[in-house]
């Protein structure tokens, strides 16, 4: 009895832990524990939802699998749009317009100033051009003719027109060379040898597009 009271004695009493402690099953419910862990689950189910919309209907049904699935899948490579290239073409339309209108200006003052000379009445047939006129013709137009060293000849004399040969209602310009020969020449061979020589990249779609008529003087 003595050894039992003794016993009760030195019995020290269990330590009670208070309603509100933290325990192990709060710890693992605790929203505050848990936030570290959601953060890359929620990023990767962004990213699968992203990536497994499919035809195969593949969604959320699939669960953590099918999102582990996805992301093992070879990755969809979608061909970049070639701005370059658009800017290349864009570039080439404007450097064909730009060339187009250095090619009319080269020869539209020279197509008026010949049928100003041909059929305004200014000149009679057989009239001899004013100085400034042949200068325009002997400088500007005639050295384009693709035949003009046979046109000219012995020489030129001085430049006039009249009626064509062989189409009598189709007046065009004559040389009168230094042989006493009168030689016709078609200005629109002359206008277009311009075209070709300072311009051969665009000449021949230029003269498609503005000179398909048929003319008669060669």
């Amino acid at each position: 009895m003595a050894l039992i009271s003794s016993l009760k004695l030195i019995h020290t009493p269990v330590p009670q832990f208070r309603s509100n402690s933290i325990s192990f099953s709060n710890l693992l419910l605790s929203p505050s524990s848990l936030s570290f862990q959601l953060y890359p689950s929620q990023k990767l189910r962004r990213y699968a939802a992203v990536r497994t919309t499919s035809s195969e209907g593949r969604g959320a049904a699939g669960g953590s699998d099918s999102y582990g699935a996805e992301l093992l899948r070879k990755p969809v490579v979608v061909s970049p749009v070639n701005v370059l290239e658009e800017g290349e073409e864009e570039s080439e339309v404007e450097a064909w317009v730009d060339w187009e209108d250095q090619i009319s200006q080269d020869t539209v003052p020279l197509v008026n100033l010949i049928r100003m000379i041909l059929h305004s009445g200014k000149y009679e047939s057989g009239d001899r051009l004013s100085s400034e006129h042949e200068r325009t013709i002997l400088e500007r137009v005639l050295p384009y003719h693709p035949e003009c060293e046979k046109k000219i000849g012995s020489g030129v004399d001085y430049v006039t027109i009249g009626y064509h040969p062989d189409f009598d209602r189709s007046r065009c310009l004559f040389i009168f060379r230094k042989d006493g020969e009168l030689v016709d020449f078609s200005y629109w061979k002359c206008i277009k040898g311009l075209i070709r020589k300072k311009y051969p990249l665009y000449a021949d779609t230029f003269i498609i597009r503005h000179f398909m008529k048929p003319r008669h003087s060669d």
